[in-house]
């Protein structure tokens, strides 16, 4: 199993995604900006090596990262 390294913040944020949440839903929830919100996304990406959110949600589930 690959680590990704990701913080607890990132993992957090990861889970409301893959719960369906919107990045405004997420940004609302952990009392954050919506910029805060993309730029943990961004990382997200970068550090499970994806380019979508669809990819970052199926690799979480698919990994068992959340």
């Amino acid at each position: 199993k690959e680590k990704y390294d990701l913080t607890k913040r990132q993992l957090e944020i990861l889970s409301e995604l893959v719960d369906g949440k919107s990045y405004k839903m997420v940004a609302s929830k952990l009392d954050i900006s919506y910029h805060t919100v993309n730029t943990h996304v961004r990382h997200i990406y970068e550090k499970l090596h994806v380019h979508s959110l669809g990819e970052a949600v199926a690799k979480a589930l698919k990994e068992r990262l959340v």
